[in-house]
């Protein structure tokens, strides 16, 4: 199986070529999506992927905020 890179991936999503299961399932993320799957009682979906997404965005720009204000880079 070729990797495919993840700017490639997002191009893919964003011009419809792909859905959010297979952006999720061809990226670093593979495992950590179908854990978070099975510890939310869900299954693999297109629907649980863009959510999934989504949480982790808003994880990481939480963990961002949170290191920025640390390192006193808030203002």
């Amino acid at each position: 199986m070729s990797v495919i890179k993840h700017e490639e991936l997002v191009e893919f999503l964003q011009e419809g070529r792909i859905g959010h299961l297979q952006f999720v399932m061809n990226g670093e993320n593979a495992q950590d999506y179908l854990d978070w799957c099975r510890s939310h009682g869900t299954d693999p979906s297109d629907d649980s992927a863009e959510f999934y997404i989504e949480q982790t965005e808003i994880d990481a720009m939480e963990r961002q905020l949170i290191d920025d204000e640390e390192y006193g880079l808030w203002l």
